[in-house]
């Protein structure tokens, strides 16, 4: 075990441990994700989690806002078509944040934890941005 740190545990540029930098991400939904993508250069488990925070959560919140504007914009036609969607987007929230506070709390765990189909755009993000950055740095012989 005297070998180099695994990337989980490698050093994050946030100043923070890297599982406590991944939790941080899914604090604030897709805002905290994008605050810990900018400050972390680095670490390419608190940038997967960034990314699966503004996508995954990103898109839960859009479905859920979009459901506000459409269970709005129905009131001038049904009532009742309303008070389903307002209740689709009541649903949407909650799975949310329970989405949200799952994640957070394999963040912080140092597990990673997959959105089904944010987890694997996330993923895809870090990897090609890592070997971007392993191009720009070319080892030193």
């Amino acid at each position: 075990m005297n070998g180099p740190p695994s990337p989980a545990q490698a050093a994050s540029t946030t100043g923070l441990a890297p599982n406590i930098a991944s939790a941080l991400a899914y604090v604030a939904g897709p805002f905290s994700g994008l605050l810990v993508l900018l400050a972390e250069q680095s670490n390419s488990t608190v940038r997967f989690h960034a990314w699966q925070s503004i996508i995954g959560l990103g898109g839960l919140w859009s479905l859920g806002i979009l459901l506000y504007i459409f269970a709005f914009a129905s009131i001038l036609f049904s009532a009742s078509v309303f008070l389903v969607l307002l209740w689709i987007s009541a649903l949407v929230w909650i799975g949310s944040l329970a989405v949200c506070v799952i994640c957070l709390v394999k963040a912080y765990r140092g597990e990673r934890c997959k959105l089904p189909l944010a987890g694997d755009y996330a993923e895809r993000k870090t990897e090609t941005l890592n070997l971007t950055a392993g191009d720009s740095h070319p080892p030193d012989r």
